[in-house]
C-alpha cells in the first residue's frame, strides 16, 4: 500500500511518523500526540491515552491503527477483533526503539529514511556517551516516573541515563517501570533526582518532593539537587530521547537550581 492512512493512538510513533516526513499519512490521533503541533493540530482527534472514540475511528476508515505500550494491549486486541490491521508495539530497551522506528519505516514506505534517522539518533547518543567518559565521577541518580507510589523509571531509561553519565544501579534495562522500595532507595542514597512523571510534561511542584516525609534524609533533597524533565523527553520511545539524554547530560554535571 502505498498511501496507508493511519490512526496513531500513539504519541511516540506521531512522532516518529512527521520525522520520516509522511505526516500526510496520519488521519487521526489522540489528544497527547502534541508533537510537532504545527504538523498535527489541523488531525482529528480520536480520543486519549486510554479512551478512544471508536465511532470516529469507524468513520476515518483507517487502513492501519497503531498503538503501543502495554496500557494500550486491550485496546490493540479489541480493534483487531473489529476488524482493524493493528501495528501494536512495547519496546523496552533501545535497540527495540529502533528496531520499531525502522517498522514504521516499512510501513509508511520510508525504510530509507527510516534507517537515516537511527542511525542519527545512535550518533547523537554516542557523541553524548562519549562526552560523558570524560568526566572523573558519575552521580547517583534516581528518576522518577509517577509520584503515587513513587516509581522508578525502568524501560530504556537506565541505558539513557548511562550513556548521559549517570550511575544508575537502582534498575536494569528492560525492566517496567515500578514503585521504589524506600528502604532501597535510602541504601543507595541518589545525589540528585529527576522528575519526569508520565503526562506532566514540566509542570511539576518540586516543593512536594522536596517536603516527602523523612526524605529529607538523602542527599539529592538535602543539597536540592532535583531537577524537572518534561516527561515526552525521556518516556516516549522516539526520536526526541536524544534531546532527553542531553537534558540528563546537564543536570548530571552541573549544580540543580530548584
Amino acid at each position: 500500500m502505498e498511501k496507508p492512512r493511519i490512526v496513531s493512538c500513539s504519541p511516540a510513533h506521531s512522532e516518529i511518523i512527521c520525522e520520516l516526513g509522511k505526516q500526510d499519512l496520519i488521519i487521526g490521533k489522540t489528544a497527547y500526540c502534541n508533537f510537532p503541533k504545527d504538523l498535527l493540530k489541523e488531525k482529528p482527534t480520536i480520543g486519549s491515552w486510554t479512551k478512544l472514540n471508536y465511532d470516529l475511528i469507524e468513520e476515518l476508515k483507517p487502513d492501519i491503527i497503531i498503538t503501543s505500550n502495554i496500557v494500550q494491549e486491550k485496546i490493540a486486541l479489541k480493534l483487531k477483533e473489529s476488524g482493524f490491521s493493528v501495528y501494536h508495539s512495547d519496546p523496552l530497551v533501545l535497540e527495540q526503539i529502533y528496531s520499531d522506528i525502522l517498522e514504521i519505516g516499512n510501513i509508511t514506505n520510508a525504510k530509507k529514511e527510516a534507517i537515516l534517522l537511527v542511525e542519527k539518533i545512535k550518533k547523537e547518543l554516542g557523541e553524548i556517551e562519549t562526552k560523558s567518559k570524560t568526566k572523573i565521577k558519575r552521580p547517583k541518580i534516581y528518576v522518577e516516573e509517577w509520584y503515587d507510589p513513587p516509581t522508578i523509571s525502568g524501560n530504556w531509561i537506565p541505558e539513557l541515563v548511562n550513556i548521559a553519565g549517570g550511575d544508575y544501579r537502582l534498575i536494569k534495562p528492560g525492566i517496567r517501570s515500578k514503585p521504589i522500595s524506600i528502604d532501597k532507595l535510602f541504601e543507595y542514597n541518589p545525589g540528585k533526582i529527576i522528575i519526569s512523571w508520565c503526562g506532566f510534561g514540566k509542570k511539576v511542584d518540586i516543593i512536594q518532593v522536596l517536603n516527602r516525609s523523612g526524605w529529607d534524609l538523602l542527599d539529592a533533597i538535602k543539597n536540592k539537587e532535583i531537577a524537572v524533565i518534561d516527561d515526552s523527553l525521556l518516556n516516549r520511545p522516539g526520536p526526541r530521547i536524544v534531546t532527553g539524554a542531553k537534558k540528563l547530560h546537564e543536570i548530571f554535571f552541573n549544580k540543580v537550581l530548584v
